[in-house]
């Protein structure tokens, strides 16, 4: 009687495992589906804990178990700070005394004026990635926008993304491989960077070794045209993270990420047209000068 009781046990635990496995696809996690693009990684030498992400943004309320397939734009705002012994990365930046280490930081934190960042772009899907970067105001108008990525000084203007391979803006190679946040009149609020992933390259832009002064309505028809909903999601624990020597390989283009490394500290769900780009917008904000270190970006 006892060893049917265990063999009962053991089939209903089984079952249960397969289950949730096969709800777990049905659901098709944000993460989840992000991840299972990456290539294997190394071999887990014990259960794997799954990142935990909570929603964010403007739509606190959108479920992170939504289906997204690979409608999925994974994105990590990098601070540079000091680096400290524990750092695997610390990068020697010309102009700049002492070695310097990205860390993350959350797209909902504002970023005091005068410190210097660094984004990187993963999608697993392939494609070809686009970066616009306008100015706002405090009266919610729009600078002129800047195509600043691709540009030839950026692995000679490849913009090609696929599942694993991630693209650092600006290059590590760039002088200075940074963005400063710097306030370019006294209504300034920060920056609007639109991120754009088509299946063919956009033959209307032609690249140069920098930004690229485009007119509003290029830009402006880009979103009428494939403009959709988006939902965020952040990594739980991430900010204050420093870049690991395998992410900084990888954003040199040295290597792909695997299911092993870290995942992005955001990843947006493009509620696009099955083949459609993805196009999202990320708004990096200053901190007004009256706003405490803990108030909320929103």
């Amino acid at each position: 009687m006892e060893a049917k009781i265990v063999c009962l046990l053991v089939l209903l635990t089984a079952a249960g495992a397969a289950a949730q496995e096969k709800d777990d696809a049905t659901r098709g996690l944000w993460d989840t589906a992000f991840m299972q693009q990456r290539p294997p990684g190394r071999a887990a030498t014990g259960p794997r804990r799954r990142p935990a992400y909570r929603p964010a943004g403007a739509n606190k309320t959108a479920r992170v178990e939504t289906a997204a397939g690979k409608a999925v734009v994974g994105i990590t705002v990098w601070r540079l700070r000091p680096s400290n012994a524990a750092d695997e990365v610390r990068q020697l930046i010309h102009g700049q005394q002492g070695e310097w280490t990205p860390e993350r930081v959350s797209v909902e934190e504002p970023l005091r004026e005068g410190e210097r960042v660094q984004i990187t772009v993963e999608a697993p899907r392939s494609g070809y990635l686009y970066v616009f970067d306008r100015e706002v105001y405090a009266d919610r108008s729009l600078g002129d926008p800047y195509l600043i990525f691709p540009t030839t000084a950026i692995r000679g203007g490849d913009n090609l993304v696929k599942a694993g391979r991630v693209i650092e803006i600006p290059s590590s190679e760039d002088k200075p491989p940074f963005y400063t946040i710097q306030k370019s009149r006294p209504d300034y609020e920060g920056e609007l960077l639109t991120v754009l992933i088509t299946d063919k390259p956009l033959a209307e832009l032609s690249l140069g070794p920098g930004a690229l002064k485009l007119p509003k309505e290029q830009v402006s028809a880009y979103e009428k045209r494939w403009g959709a909903a988006v939902d965020n999601i952040e990594l739980v624990g991430g900010p204050g993270s420093p870049m690991t020597a395998a992410e900084k390989r990888a954003a040199e283009g040295k290597r792909l990420l695997t299911r092993s490394d870290p995942m992005p500290q955001s990843i947006y769900r493009v509620r696009s047209k099955p083949g459609e780009p993805l196009l999202l917008s990320v708004f990096l904000r200053i901190k007004p000068q009256s706003q405490p270190d803990n108030a909320s970006a929103f």
